[in-house]
């Protein structure tokens, strides 16, 4: 039982790590998508570059009011 307990520990270690790592690269996605806004590009460019749609850009970097006038 121990064993078994040992690989649930490791395990659950592991999928925490991932986390973590895929929350920091969802954060640097956002900043650079964030920079390229501000930097002018395209969002039909900015979507193709991440792979999202432009619903998923919107919701990871929201219009801003002025950028909507």
């Amino acid at each position: 039982m121990d064993n078994e307990l040992k690989q649930v520990w490791a395990a659950s270690a592991a999928v925490e790590t991932l986390q973590v790592e895929i929350d920091q690269a969802q954060a640097n996605l956002d900043d650079a998508i964030d920079e390229a806004k501000k930097a002018g590009a395209r969002p039909e460019a900015i979507e193709t570059a991440a792979n999202l749609t432009p619903e998923e850009l919107n919701e990871r970097v929201p219009v801003q009011p002025t950028e909507m006038a």
